[in-house]
Parts: structure tokens; sequence; C-alpha cells
């Protein structure tokens, strides 16, 4: 066995153990704040470990940056340092272990990366050759453009000789992923209540004895924000920058025109097995939405406004993809991103009480399953995870 494979395995292994599953005869009352993918992946991880467990949402599962992401799950070169990029690489496995539990939409096509522009091309190849100084890394190659041309023939690579191919990227239908996984939770014996919005904890003696929300009080002995953007505000300290707009476009069933997931000039797109394309802008909205866009809407508040940032978007994608002049939208959503002050997930207590645990990170989709997995484990077995010592919130 590889060095590689034996760490994934041991970090793996002992989430799974009989004993974690008979321990705690005296079971917290758990209740998880957020139902994007974080939160739902802790939730069934702990309910299927037989904890007490309430997830509640302001709205309902997915209605937040989840279910408007561009659904990538990759382990490669941006992440820094080695152990935000290891638990990427576990992220990959969890989503295989995870697949064993419920049935979800997922396609292992890798991806294929390219700038136009020679300065964010170079930085690019120099993150990826510096993979190569870390003891463990996704597989990546990088091939030239007629290499690149067999695997997608209907994308154009404008002569450019020196293009990313990360093997081992995913993606997930994620409105099915998010759907089955409340199920599966709520089969498992968790209580997942919509429209249920956190208002305060109410502590005696220094002990968290319940939660106030919109719907009521709510006995918890332990509360886990998987809150996203609203993260700063629950927890009343700082740990998140100002979120950003994420413009993701899906499309009507279409043809098959995408074989992997394309990251080129200015959008990234690929397709689901339905046919649905999925489209996302690269580097923020390609407007000033600042007026446009306040107080952090999931739509835009014309549709005017809609469509004139889609057309951009789309005309982007037309620029380099062949084949999809037919294409017909259904849907413009804007996901707001939670992006962490030092780009690093947030992961642990927040108090001294140990009452209030917050998992908040950008890149949710890649390693959300992993995550459910390792708080799940710190939970139930009042262990510190080596694995998440880089990402505490203390550190801020």
């Amino acid at each position: 066995m590889q060095r590689r494979d034996f760490l994934k395995f041991l970090s793996l292994v002992s989430l799974d153990s009989p004993t974690a599953l008979t321990k705690n005869l005296n079971k917290k009352r758990i209740t998880i704040v957020g139902a994007g993918i974080v939160g739902l992946c802790i939730a069934h991880e702990l309910s299927r470990l037989g904890e007490n467990v309430t997830l509640i949402d302001k709205s309902s599962p997915g209605s937040g940056t989840s279910g408007k992401s561009f659904n990538w799950i990759n382990a490669t070169y941006p992440k820094k340092p080695y152990s935000y990029n290891y638990l990427s690489q576990l992220g990959l496995d969890a989503y295989m272990d995870l697949k064993k539990h419920i049935d979800f939409p997922i396609t292992w096509n890798g991806s294929l990366e390219w700038f136009l522009d020679s300065a964010n091309q170079e930085n690019l190849i120099a993150n990826v050759n510096n993979l190569l100084a870390y003891p463990t890394h996704s597989p990546h190659k990088i091939i030239n453009n007629i290499q690149a041309t067999k695997y997608e023939p209907n994308v154009e690579f404008m002569g450019n000789n020196n293009i990313v191919y990360s093997l081992s990227d995913g993606a997930i239908d994620t409105a099915v992923t998010i759907k089955n996984l409340v199920d599966k939770s709520i089969f498992n014996g968790a209580k997942v209540i919509n429209n249920c919005a956190l208002i305060n904890l109410v502590h005696k003696n220094n002990k968290l004895v319940s939660i106030n929300t919109s719907l009521g009080e709510i006995e918890s002995d332990l509360i886990i924000l998987a809150t996203g953007i609203d993260t700063n505000n629950l927890i009343h300290k700082k740990v998140l920058k100002k979120p950003t707009a994420g413009i993701i476009i899906k499309t009507k069933p279409y043809k098959k025109v995408i074989n992997k997931i394309i990251v080129g000039p200015g959008i990234h797109i690929h397709q689901q097995d339905d046919g649905r394309l999925i489209i996302g802008e690269q580097d923020g909205a390609p407007l000033n939405h600042n007026d446009r866009l306040s107080g952090y809407p999931t739509k835009f508040p014309l549709k005017s406004f809609e469509d004139e940032h889609a057309n951009i978007i789309i005309d982007k994608a037309k620029s380099f993809i062949k084949n999809i002049d037919n294409i017909e939208i259904e849907s413009v959503d804007i996901g707001w991103r939670p992006l962490p002050l030092d780009g690093l997930p947030v992961l642990g207590f927040t108090n001294n009480s140990y009452d209030t645990y917050v998992a908040a990170m950008h890149s949710g989709i890649s390693i959300g399953p992993i995550i459910g997995k390792l708080v799940a484990q710190e939970i139930t077995e009042n262990i510190d995870s080596i694995l998440l010592k880089d990402f505490r919130p203390s550190r801020f």
C-alpha cells in the first residue's frame, strides 16, 4: 500500500469503527444550523452514528450557496498549505464512501484548465508544479492543444500547449445530492425543520440548554453552525471576508457537447448526465453589481439585469465552445460564496464551554463529506482531529 493510500485509510477507518456506533448512551441534543452541503453532511454522519440530531434552516435545504454552486469536486493546486490540499484529497475518497450510503449523480471525468493571459497562465503552471513538493497530491499532467482536443473536440484551446489536466476532479448534481442527504438523515432519525431561523443561544450556569428560533425554543446541548455567509454575525467574530457573488447558469437538457469540467477563458462549464450545462463566471460577476445586488439576493431584482449578465457569460462560452448556439437557459442563480479571512476552512469550537462548533469554508462542495466525517468524529469521540488542527477559529 502506498503512503498516500495508507494515510487515507488510517484517517477514514476510525470514523466507521463499531466503538463510535455504540458509545454515548447519554446522547447530547445536537442542533445543526444550516442545511447546505456542509450542514447536511454533518447531519447525515451524526445521524448515521445514532446521535440525537436536529437540523434547521432559515429557508430550506440547498436554498443558499450550495444550491447555487458550480458543483465542482477538486483537490488541486490552489489549495495551500498542504494540510488544506490533503483535506481536499480526502474529500474525493469521502464522496466515494458517501456513495455507499446514499445514491446521487456524480461523475469523475477530470478537468481541463488554461488561461489566455500570460500572467495567469504562468501562475497556473507554477502552482501545479508546486504540487510536486507535497508528500501526496491528486493526479495531474500538463497536456498540449492536440491532446486536449482529443478529450474535448467541441472546445477550441486556441493553440495553448500548457493545459492542466486534473484527472481525479469530479462533479455532482447538488440538488439531487442535497435531497437525498435530507431523506437519509431523516431515515436515520434526524429531525429537519425548514423556515426556522436561529435567534440566539440560551445558557444556564455557563452551559448551553436551548436555542431560540423563529419557530420557538429547541432544547440543545451542542450547536453546530454551518451557516455560510451568516457565520460572522452568529459567532460575533469576524472570520469571513465580504462574500462574493457567483453567477451560475443552468441550461435545459442539451445534446452531449462537453465531456470534462472546462475551466477556460472567463467561464467554467460542465455537463451533467441529464444533459444540462452548468456555466459559471470565472472572476466574479462580469458587471459592476454593487447596486443591483445589494442585500445578497439569490436572484436578480430585474429580468433585464439577469439577461444582461447571462448573455455576457453565454457569449464567453460560445467564444471557445462549438455547437452550443441553440442552448436554452433554464435558470440563472446567484450564490454568495463564503470566504474565510485567510482562505482556509474555519472548523472547531468557538468557546471554552465547547457547546458551539463552527464549520465555515469556501470549498464546501469539494470537502463537505470529509468534513461531515471529521466533525462527527470530534463530537462523538470527544477528540481533536489532527487533520483539522490548522483550521481552528482560535487563529483569528
